[in-house]
C-alpha cells in the first residue's frame, strides 16, 4: 500500500489578494498593526491599494535594490500572510480545523547557500547551513519516512531552527470564494552569545590587537616604538627613592587600571598576583647601590633583608583605601607627561605621603610580565567578547534575507504532516536596516517650549532622588569660579537627609537643544558634517 496517496493535498501560496509573486510581506507604521491588518482583509483594502507601493518606497540599499525592512525603533513594523489551499482543482480554501500549526522560519541567503538561524536546548548557536530534507524544523518531532509527524514524548527546550507562529484568518474574496489566510508578526530582533570564546574573534585580528597592546608599554614591559628586546643592566631598577621610570609609570597604569591588580575577588589575575608577590620594595643604603644593576641570586639574599613591600601588598593596600591614592597620582602624571616632566614619586599605600623605596627586576620576572600582560589581555578580551551580543540580522552586502511559511495539518487518517511553501510561496528576499540606517529614521517631533513657559509655575517635570552624601558633593559646587581648582568649595556638613531635585522639563529641554548646538558647530571643525545634520524649514502649523 503507498501510504504517500492518503497524505491529504495541501499547498502554501500567495494570498488571494496579490496579483503574483509569493507571500506577502506588509509594512505598518503604528503598534496597532495586527488590528489594522484585519479591518484591511475585511474590508478588501488590500485588493484596492498598490501594494507594492511601500517596497518602493524602501529601495535604498547601498548594495543592491531589495527592499529594506525598518526595525520596531524606526515605529515601523512588518506582518508576513500567505494562504492554505488544498492542492486540487480550483484550489479550494483549506479547512482551518485540519491545520494544528503553522509558522515561518526566516533564511539567510549568502554565496555559499541558505542559512538557517539555529537553537539549542533554547539558546540561539547563529546562522548554520540550512537543512537540505524538508523536515520539521523541531528536531524533536520525528519525521518518518511516509511524511508523517510521529507524537512528541517529551518537552525538551526546543533545539532546530526558530521558528515564529502564523495565525489563521478567514476571509471572503470580491465574488464570496472563502480562504484561509495565514499571518504573523515578522520580528526583526534578536542576537546570541558566542558559546567558545576562541569563536568569538578572529584569530589574525587578535595577534595583530595583541601585538599593539604589547607595543604600548615601554620597554622591558612591552615594546612601544620597536625599542627594547635586548636587556641591559640599567633596566633592572625600575623606581629609586620612589620614583617611578616611565616603563614603571606604563605598568603601574596597566595594573592597577586595566586589570584592578590588587582588588578581592579578581581570580583572573592570580599569576600576575604570583609574579608581583615576590617582587619587593625596599630600602637598601646608598653603599649598596652596586647592586641596583645585578640582582642575581647572590645580591638578592643581601637585598633581602632590606625588604619593605611587595609590589602585590603595596597595590593592595592602596585599593583598600577609601581614596585609593594612585588614583590621583596617576590623573596627575597624565599632566606631568603633557607637559614632558618626569614622573613624580609614588605615593605611599596609606595615602600620608610618598615612597621612598626601591624596586628592581631580574630579566626573568621583566620577561614574566611581557608574557603574563600579554596572556592576561587575551583572556580579558576573549571575555568581552563572549558577553558582546551578536546581531541576528546584519546590513552587509551578503545579509540578505526570506521568509519560509510552513503549517502542520492532519490528513484524512488524523495524522499530522508538514507542509513547506516551495520557492514561487516564499516572500522576496530582502534586506534589514540598521538602528542608525538614516534612510530608515522617522521623523521624531520634540516641541521646543516657548520663551514664556520658562518662568512659569513651579519647577515641575525631572526629580532626581539624592542620597545626603552627593547633595552635599553637589553643593560644594561653584560653576561660576569656572572649571579649575575653584570648582569645588568648602566641604559641606551631611544631614544624613536625602534630597529631591526637581527640574523644570521646559528649561531642560531648551539647555539639552542649546548645547547640541554647540556641540555641533564646535565638532563641524572636524567632521565638515553641517550639510547633513540639520535642515531649517519653515513649517506651518499642524492641524489637531
Amino acid at each position: 500500500m503507498n501510504m504517500q496517496m492518503k497524505l491529504h493535498p495541501i499547498k502554501l501560496k500567495a494570498p488571494f489578494y496579490l496579483t503574483g509573486g509569493g507571500a506577502g510581506l506588509h509594512r505598518y507604521l503604528d503598534p496597532d498593526f495586527v488590528n489594522r491588518f484585519r479591518q484591511d482583509v475585511a474590508s478588501g483594502h488590500l485588493t484596492a491599494v498598490n501594494f507594492d507601493g511601500w517596497q518602493n518606497e524602501e529601495r535604498h540599499s547601498q548594495w543592491d535594490n531589495r527592499p529594506v525592512l525598518r526595525l520596531p525603533t524606526h515605529r515601523t513594523f512588518h506582518l508576513v500572510c500567505c494562504e492554505a489551499v488544498c492542492d486540487q482543482l480550483g484550489l479550494p480554501a483549506l479547512d482551518p480545523q485540519k491545520i494544528t500549526s503553522a509558522g515561518f522560519v526566516i533564511r539567510r541567503i549568502t554565496p555559499e547557500g541558505e542559512q538557517a538561524w539555529m537553537l539549542e536546548g533554547g539558546d540561539a548557536i547563529g546562522w548554520k547551513p540550512a537543512p537540505q530534507n524538508p523536515g520539521d524544523p523541531d528536531l524533536d518531532r520525528r519525521l518518518c519516512a511516509n511524511g508523517l509527524l510521529g507524537n512528541r514524548t517529551s518537552n525538551p527546550s526546543f533545539t532546530g531552527e526558530q521558528t515564529h507562529p502564523l495565525h489563521t484568518l478567514g476571509s471572503r474574496d470580491s465574488k464570496g470564494k472563502l480562504h484561509t489566510l495565514l499571518f504573523g508578526y515578522l520580528p526583526l530582533g534578536g542576537f546570541r552569545y558566542h558559546r567558545d570564546a576562541t569563536s568569538a574573534v578572529n584569530s589574525e585580528s587578535l595577534e595583530q590587537a595583541s601585538k599593539l597592546d604589547a607595543e604600548s608599554l615601554r620597554w622591558p614591559f612591552g615594546f612601544q616604538d620597536g625599542t627594547g628586546d635586548h636587556w641591559q643592566d640599567t633596566d633592572a631598577l625600575q623606581v629609586s627613592s620612589g620614583q617611578p621610570t616611565l616603563a614603571f609609570l606604563d605598568l603601574i597604569r596597566v595594573l592597577a587600571d586595566r586589570y584592578r591588580l590588587g582588588t578581592p575577588g579578581t581570580p583572573e589575575n592570580k599569576y600576575l598576583e604570583t609574579l608581583c608577590a615576590n617582587i619587593w620594595f625596599h630600602d637598601r643604603p646608598r653603599h649598596l647601590d652596586f647592586l641596583s644593576g645585578k640582582p642575581g641570586p647572590e645580591q638578592e639574599d643581601m637585598l633581602s633583608r632590606y625588604h619593605r613591600q611587595t609590589l602585590l601588598d603595596y597595590l593592595r593596600d592602596c585599593f583598600q583605601q577609601p581614596e585609593n591614592p594612585l588614583v590621583a597620582w596617576l590623573d596627575q602624571q597624565d599632566e606631568r607627561s603633557q607637559s614632558g616632566a618626569e614622573p613624580s614619586p609614588l605615593p605611599d599605600s596609606n595615602g600620608s605621603g610618598l615612597l621612598r623605596w626601591h624596586l628592581t627586576l631580574s630579566q626573568e620576572q621583566a620577561y614574566g610580565f611581557r608574557h603574563l600582560l600579554g596572556q592576561r589581555y587575551q583572556e580579558l578580551v576573549l571575555d568581552q567578547a563572549r558577553e558582546i551580543p551578536v546581531a541576528k540580522f546584519g546590513d552587509g552586502e551578503n545579509d540578505v534575507y526570506r521568509v519560509v511559511p510552513f503549517l502542520r495539518a492532519r490528513n484524512e487518517n488524523g495524522r499530522e504532516q508538514i507542509i513547506w511553501a516551495d520557492e514561487t510561496s516564499q516572500t522576496e528576499t530582502f534586506r534589514v536596516a540598521s538602528p542608525l540606517d538614516p534612510e530608515a529614521s522617522r521623523p521624531s517631533l520634540i516641541p521646543i517650549p516657548g520663551m514664556r513657559d520658562l518662568k512659569r509655575g513651579m519647577a515641575k517635570g525631572a526629580s532626581l532622588l539624592t542620597p545626603s552624601d552627593t547633595f552635599a558633593m553637589l553643593k560644594r559646587l561653584r560653576p561660576k569660579k569656572g572649571i579649575g581648582e575653584d570648582l569645588m568649595g568648602a566641604e559641606v556638613p551631611q544631614t544624613g537627609i536625602q534630597w529631591i531635585l526637581v527640574f523644570s522639563l521646559p528649561v531642560i529641554t531648551l539647555v539639552a537643544m542649546i548645547l547640541l548646538m554647540v556641540m555641533v558647530s564646535l565638532l563641524n571643525l572636524i567632521f565638515f558634517w553641517l550639510p547633513w545634520v540639520k535642515i531649517y524649514l519653515p513649517f506651518p502649523k499642524i492641524n489637531r
